[in-house]
């Protein structure tokens, strides 16, 4: 047999030879560590994704077993004749009813206008002199004193807007402006932020004149005179229209806001218009929104088969045999066992499992709506026994939810699997580094031998060459 190193070619043949020797070396040490490696990743991506599913079920199940004003089958609406009068919110404790409404008048912010004045007038001035004015707003039972540092010179324009400065610089509840009613004049507009009678608006001198001065004098606050195109008053002349006023139910209400939520439990009204004499009363029916509640049911149901055909997908084994990330699995085929269980078994009540309800379970563990109309109907005539179905004591989402909760919980189950995987991976990790210290170790030692033959061979070609010149010499 001949070995024969061939000392022309570019390439060095050592380093082929421990190349090829490496790749072996790796394929029959590394590969196999690095395809289990692999396989765990796979399996803690999959896990991963287990608890996103488990994660999405568990928050529509916890949701579904609330109970009392938190329950999500308990959801209201409020259907209304004529939406234009007003428009109402029902809480999920409402009692359900019919109402009969009749807006009579609306709430109304108070407001307070000035007499009309030239705005590069001098009038202002004039009457009042120049010097530091105290003036009184009083608004829901506070009284405020304000001073105005009026100026020798100014227009009757910046002693309005002194004032409303000093309004708006110290009041909450009260906004002053200057309108320019045309482009040579101005009034001041004194205007309460909030409706109703209790945010009435009353004005007084305490030094000086300036309110009178502005047509807001004693008699125009006390007797509440109503504003003209020219002189100062009120906008509205009697306190009480600033207050709602509607019938419910026959009974007479008033209120200081537009928007009433202590009237009727749980539903609050906003007012939008008045209803004219003769109008017809405007009918709000407050009832189960059947239309959420299902949605709420099929949020559950597909959340539920998403998980399902997940387990499913991971779990299974073909018909060629081929055999998916999870194939055999005890803790998935566990649990994808007791969900069906804890969906199947029944429950205390006159609707005791889902078929009751025209939901099926499907042979792949899935769950459909196999008879809509029942389920409708069930919803919109009797949703204390389908809610009774979820979130009684031992209702279907209450068995979930403490079921599925080690799965998702932090450090859970799924959780623990997941770092069981991350510590094998880490060691893997470590087998391969030192397989490949290894394998390089080893590279290395024949890599000197190849080196060792490779010397010998030479000077085996040289003294060859020594005897063909000898031979040649002696040999005529």
């Amino acid at each position: 047999m001949s070995f024969y190193f061939n000392t022309n070619n570019s390439i060095n043949p050592i380093d082929t030879l421990v190349q090829m020797f490496k790749q072996s070396e790796s394929s029959k040490l590394v590969k196999p560590v690095e395809m289990q490696k692999n396989l765990i990743q796979t399996k803690n991506a999959t896990l991963s994704d287990l608890k996103t599913k488990l994660n999405s079920l568990f928050s529509i199940v916890k949701d579904l077993s609330l109970t009392g004003v938190k329950s999500n089958f308990q959801i209201k609406t409020a259907e209304i004749s004529n939406p234009e009068i007003f428009s109402a919110v029902a809480e999920s404790y409402a009692t359900p009813a019919n109402h009969i409404i009749f807006v009579q008048q609306l709430a109304k912010e108070d407001t307070v206008i000035s007499s009309k004045f030239s705005k590069d007038g001098n009038e202002i001035l004039n009457s009042e002199g120049a010097g530091v004015k105290t003036i009184r707003v009083t608004i829901n039972g506070v009284s405020t004193d304000l001073n105005v540092d009026v100026a020798s010179g100014d227009t009757n324009s910046t002693i309005l807007n002194k004032i409303a400065s000093a309004i708006n610089s110290t009041l909450s509840e009260v906004i002053a402006s200057v309108v320019n009613d045309t482009p040579t004049t101005a009034r001041l507009v004194i205007k309460s932020k909030n409706t109703g009678s209790q945010y009435a608006i009353s004005l007084s001198d305490v030094s000086g004149n300036l309110l009178a001065n502005i047509g807001l004098d004693l008699n125009v606050i006390s007797n509440r005179i109503a504003s003209t195109d020219t002189s100062g008053g009120y906008l509205y002349t009697d306190v009480n229209l600033l207050d709602a006023k509607l019938t419910v139910d026959g009974i007479n209400i008033v209120r200081g806001s537009n928007k009433i939520s202590d009237v009727i439990s749980g539903i609050t009204i906003e007012l939008k218009k008045v209803q004219n004499p003769g109008d017809t009363p405007v009918s709000l029916t407050i009832k189960t929104d059947a239309s959420k509640v299902r949605e709420k049911i099929e949020s559950f149901i597909n959340a539920y088969n998403d998980l399902i055909k997940f387990i499913n997908d991971k779990t299974k084994t073909t018909t060629d045999g081929a055999r998916s990330v999870f194939s055999g699995d005890y803790t998935l085929v566990k649990l994808k066992s007791e969900l069906r269980l804890k969906i199947s078994n029944p429950v205390a009540g006159e609707i005791a499992f889902l078929s009751d309800l025209g939901i099926k379970i499907n042979a792949d563990g899935s769950l459909s709506i196999v008879d809509s109309a029942k389920l409708d109907k069930l919803i919109s005539t009797d949703i204390t026994k389908v809610e009774s179905l979820f979130n009684s004591s031992d209702g279907i989402a209450v068995r979930l939810k403490e079921f599925i909760n080690p799965f998702v919980q932090i450090g859970g189950v799924v959780d623990q699997r997941i770092n069981s995987g991350k510590e094998q991976i880490k060691r893997l990790d470590e087998r391969i580094k030192s397989l490949n210290n290894l394998i390089d170790e080893r590279a290395e030692d024949l890599r000197r031998q190849f080196a060792q033959l490779q010397s010998l061979y030479n000077a085996f070609v040289r003294q060859q060459a020594m005897v063909q010149q000898l031979t040649q010499i002696l040999v005529p």
